[in-house]
């Protein structure tokens, strides 16, 4: 009997030893991989990405931020919270529209915050200076707004694509059109910073292509208050039109103090997609009326992804969308179908996916183009013209598939 019990036990007590190994090996196993493998936690609902956005929220640019922002919350906001299937965190950092200020944001955001995505910048300098941390680091950035040529040419990354549009086709897609039906003698004025220089040199060379003459360009700073003395110098030349790009609460200052010169009854005036956009249309009144511009986009194109576009975010946000909430809402489109095909964020696995992929936009089909990572879109040549009082971009003009040159045409 006491053998019986001896050996009953042995067998308890080798029975709970064997158990508690595999719980051991268990826990054990559990660690490593998490440690090995750096994964995220996980909510019942699936994997969190972290998304990350280094946007110009003071300064000139901060009302294209705003705008920006609201458009890809929509986004997410009409696809539960969710892009590519995956839970959402939105990390959002103001960089001042300082180079200095945005690297330092971005390395935050990237070093610190471990964000799987970029959406950035406004300004067309501080997208320069991220473009070479962008590609050491390997991080897809998508860009919402600036502009640089460089960025699809010299200095074009496989881990750096726009939804925007480049300064050659804000340039370039008015100037034949303001040849052939407006005057042959222009003088050209624009903030003096790459976005400026680069839509202007844009226009010159398609303008004088169709036969027309620069006769003067002319460089205000970033920020500049009084444009009097600029004003004063166009005027005197007497030109058959002004070409002009400014951006934000300077194109605002631009339009309003164009008018009070005398010059919007004396001399027309047209200019880059800033200028058909409700961001400058509203705040400047009749101040904008008639102004020919070229444009990506209008709460009033005809199509039916548009109509929906506007409804929602009147519904949200109280008024129209602008061309920058467009370009808030395509970079959720275009991260949403990247993530899809992708499978995975993995950065190698997602910039297979970006070159070439196609997409409706509110501004009408888009396609990043395989060779520049830049939107293959329509550009609306359109008047200012008044309805029902309100200011409205009427399109004149569509030009189909505007497409960057797959190299710079200017070296």
């Amino acid at each position: 009997m006491e053998k019986k019990k001896t050996k009953s036990k042995w067998k308890l007590m080798c029975l709970l030893l064997v158990t508690m190994m595999l719980f051991v090996a268990g826990c054990g196993g559990e660690k490593q991989k998490s440690t090995s493998t750096g994964e995220k936690p996980q909510s019942a609902e699936g994997e969190t990405i972290k998304i990350g956005f280094v946007l110009s929220f003071t300064g000139p640019l901060a009302p294209l931020s705003d705008s920006i922002k609201e458009g890809f919350e929509l986004y997410l906001e009409e696809h539960g919270g969710k892009l590519g299937g995956k839970n959402v965190e939105l990390k959002f950092e103001d960089d001042e529209g300082n180079p200095q200020v945005g690297l330092r944001k971005y390395r935050q955001l990237v070093h610190s915050e471990k964000v799987d995505l970029l959406v950035g910048t406004t300004n067309s300098s501080i997208a320069l200076a991220l473009r070479d941390e962008v590609n050491k680091d390997q991080i897809p950035m998508i860009i919402p707004n600036a502009a640089a040529d460089d960025l699809n040419w010299g200095k074009k990354s496989d881990y750096v694509y726009r939804v925007s549009w480049s300064n050659w086709q804000n340039g370039y897609a008015l100037g034949e059109y303001v040849a052939e039906n407006v005057g042959k003698k222009a003088v050209i004025m624009g903030s003096d910073f790459p976005a400026g220089i680069e839509v202007l040199r844009s226009f010159k060379a398609a303008y004088e292509e169709a036969g027309g003459e620069v006769i003067k360009e002319l460089y205000p700073k970033l920020g500049t208050n009084d444009f009097s003395t600029y004003l004063q110098e166009a005027s005197s030349l007497e030109p058959d039109v002004i070409y002009s790009f400014f951006a934000g609460s300077d194109g605002i200052r631009y339009i309003q103090q164009y008018k009070e010169f005398g010059l919007k009854d004396k001399i027309p005036m047209s200019g880059t997609l800033e200028f058909g956009d409700l961001l400058m249309l509203e705040p400047t009144g009749d101040g904008s009326e008639g102004y020919l511009a070229g444009t990506v986009y209008s709460p009033w194109l005809e199509n039916d992804l548009n109509k929906k576009f506007v409804e929602a975010y009147e519904k949200k946000y109280g008024k129209l969308p602008n061309t920058f909430s467009v370009n808030g809402y395509d970079s959720a489109t275009v991260i949403d179908k990247a993530l899809d095909a992708a499978g995975s964020v993995e950065a190698e696995k997602l910039i297979k996916e970006l070159p070439g992929i196609s997409y409706d936009s509110p501004r009408g089909p888009s396609t990043i183009d395989e060779k520049t990572h830049n939107i293959i879109q329509n550009i609306y040549i359109t008047k200012n013209v008044m309805k029902d009082g309100k200011l409205v971009p009427e399109v004149i003009e569509t030009k189909e598939k505007v497409t960057m040159p797959e190299t710079s045409p200017f070296e």
